[in-house]
């Protein structure tokens, strides 16, 4: 067999390796101990014998064999490494096949218009032809095509895999392993036809496969955001029952001021002094501060002015809200507890004390409910599409739901780090 061909059925082998790992989402540093050993002896095994044979076949005896000696091997190297059902490799090692011929095409062209380059240059060609295919595989094809892997069932796949198995026996057909009948203006251009028809169903496939993630992803999300409104429902109804108790407890006064007169009278100012500091500590947990004429704005701002507190953070206040608003308790909660949930937390992170710092700013202007949310914070933070990345799973649902709220009443929500500084600015038209 010549040494060409036989290169080329080097590349086309490495080129079926890298597609599959792609399409199969396989990581060689995922890969550990006994698989990953068998992984890279099995391939390079499969390589060895591909040279062998071409050095003592013919060309044409060699290509009638390749299945046997490249795809059914490398069919089970994969189904081993991988853990996935068979059909699922099946369908990957297909695809791989059918996404090698846009560089046999390439080749084609190549050899039939600039001769003079053989063979150096043909293979220059062809290998600069497989990387490209492997970057859009892995841009475009990779992501849509790993969720199809890992959510479609196999029953499923047996009917995905009727696709390249029809474009697989076509282009056997046609002379997939025959050079002289591959070169056939004729067979070229019916080769070319299939591979158009086989682009257009894999595209519809994927995109299919593209919007059931997105719905999916959607819907985890649409989740999390109506806890975290429930969450919000919870905490303004426990802030609520707060405000309850403090007026019981100012009802009450009558009785502790009778027993401190007890004391008093009975001369022991030591109980009466304690009671008193008790009473104090007792009223001071349980009232709320008064910053405005709204009292579920004054209830949330209290119960993050103590947590600021606690948290060594220094919190300032500066609300003129009207004692009713036409945005819900609720939703109002949501956007004041999210972001000054994350804006004490972030300012409590810092290692200088004096640095710790957060405050807030809530007004009416212009018919419109302004919140102004400002905080520092330590360490790099990741930015993209105007909200800030969470690293923690599970968390960033708060900002989002903060954007959310704004979106419904058409409104803005803006963030923006600038140095060490963080801001939230809410514009909700009312």
């Amino acid at each position: 067999m010549a040494v060409f061909p036989s290169f080329l059925a080097d590349i086309t082998i490495l080129f079926g390796i890298c597609a599959q790992m792609l399409l199969l989402d396989i990581r060689i540093k995922d890969l550990k101990g006994s698989r990953r050993i068998f992984f890279w002896v099995g391939n390079l095994l499969v390589l060895a014998v591909n040279i062998a044979l071409s050095l003592v076949l013919p060309t044409d005896q060699y290509m009638k064999l390749y299945i046997l000696v490249v795809h059914v091997p490398i069919f089970f190297i994969f189904w081993i490494t991988a853990k996935t059902s068979a059909i699922k490799v099946i369908f990957a090692l297909f695809t791989a096949v059918f996404l090698i011929y846009p560089a046999n095409v390439v080749l084609t062209i190549v050899s039939q218009t600039s001769k003079g380059l053989y063979p150096a240059g043909f293979l220059i060609a062809y290998m600069a032809a497989c990387a490209v295919i492997l970057l859009v595989i892995y841009r475009f094809f990779r992501t849509n095509f790993n969720y199809l892997i890992k959510n479609y069932s196999g029953l499923s796949f047996i009917k995905l895999c009727l696709l390249p198995l029809a474009y697989y026996i076509a282009n056997y057909w046609l002379g997939l392993y025959n050079y002289a009948a591959d070169k056939a203006a004729g067979v070229f251009t019916l080769r070319t036809l299939f591979f158009i028809i086989t682009l257009t169903a894999y595209v519809l496939i994927l995109d299919i496969a593209k919007s059931a993630g997105e719905k999916e992803a959607l819907q985890g999300v649409k989740i999390a955001l109506s806890l975290r409104l429930e969450s919000a429902e919870h905490q303004l109804s426990a802030l609520q029952a707060t405000q309850e108790q403090a007026v019981v407890y100012r009802h009450d006064m009558r009785h502790h001021l009778a027993l401190i007169g007890g004391y008093l009278t009975d001369g022991d100012m030591e109980k009466a002094d304690k009671y008193v500091r008790l009473a104090q500590a007792d009223i001071e947990d349980i009232t709320p501060n008064r910053y405005c004429e709204n009292n579920t704005v004054n209830l949330i701002l209290s119960s993050f002015a103590a947590k600021a507190k606690r948290n060594g953070v220094l919190f300032s206040v500066d609300a003129q809200l009207p004692q009713a608003l036409s945005i819900s308790e609720t939703e109002l909660c949501a956007l004041l507890s999210n972001g000054l949930e994350n804006a004490i937390e972030a300012a409590a992170q810092a290692a200088d004390e004096q640095f710790r710092k957060a405050r807030i700013s809530c007004q009416t202007h212009k018919g419109n409910l302004l919140i102004f949310i400002e905080n520092s914070f330590t360490g790099e933070l990741a930015m993209e599409n105007g909200l800030p990345q969470s690293l923690r799973e599970g968390h960033g649902f708060g900002v989002k739901s903060m954007a959310m709220i704004a979106e419904k009443y058409n409104g803005y929500c803006s963030l923006e780090a600038k140095g060490e500084i963080f801001t939230l600015r809410i514009v909700l038209p009312l």
